[in-house]
């Protein structure tokens, strides 16, 4: 059920794509993350990491309770752009929240974290799942964490030169407390989105090719005078 769910938003998500208004652009030293900051929801704020190139989530009110919203859902999406001189290659999602119970029955977090290719002439999707630690939620109350993680393919994605230089990221969250019997409570206080790159190796432009081979040319010429100087 959880799947169906965060698919048939992330779906939604991927449609409004081409209609959000993005608002905000936060630069670090290899990326910048651009994104909607009235439609963070219960994402909470956005940052950047200290390391200057991750985006950290301070999220508002995201629970779920027994005693109230008994499944708590959102979704974000934002658009991430390497700088000039680097392309991606891969991402990485961390969650941590905390949990009490009182009682029996399931607690539920999980999520679908998406990334999709904005620069191929095809469409490109590769989706990977968010779910809390085995071992999670054994105690009366206590932490759970969760990550994702998505590596690019190394062919196939990004623009006519191979590299990879923007992709939309979407994050789908789930909180659920629906089948416990009892009391409890999940919240979520921490998402941490990092992204990785490498540097692009530069294509040399035709006339950078020509003046190569004209530099070649005259060595090969000043060569052949000392040759025939020295006979």
């Amino acid at each position: 059920m959880y799947k169906k769910t965060l698919q048939a938003a992330l779906g939604l998500s991927i449609a409004l794509l081409g209609t959000a208004a993005y608002a905000e652009t936060l630069t670090g030293t290899y990326v910048n993350y651009t994104f909607d900051e009235s439609a963070l929801g219960m994402f909470g704020t956005a940052a950047l990491s200290a390391s200057g190139d991750g985006l950290v989530f301070s999220p508002v009110d995201f629970m779920a309770t027994t005693s109230g919203t008994v499944f708590a859902q959102d979704t974000i999406y934002v658009t991430v752009t390497a700088n000039p001189g680097y392309q991606l290659t891969a991402f990485g999602l961390s969650e941590t929240g905390r949990y009490s119970r009182s009682g029996d029955g399931p607690l539920g977090v999980t999520g679908q974290f998406g990334l999709t290719d904005v620069e191929g002439t095809t469409v490109n999707h590769i989706l990977a799942t968010i779910e809390a630690s085995p071992g999670s939620f054994t105690e009366e109350s206590g932490s759970w964490a969760a990550q994702a993680a998505i590596t690019l393919p190394a062919t196939g994605w990004g623009g006519a030169d191979g590299s990879v230089g923007s992709v939309s990221l979407e994050i789908s969250n789930l909180l659920d407390t629906s089948g416990f019997s009892g009391s409890a409570s999940i919240y979520k206080d921490f998402i941490g989105l990092s992204a990785f790159t490498t540097t692009v190796s530069p294509v040399p432009e035709a006339n950078t090719y020509a003046m190569m081979l004209a530099g070649l040319g005259l060595v090969g010429f000043m060569a052949r005078r000392r040759i025939n100087a020295s006979a």
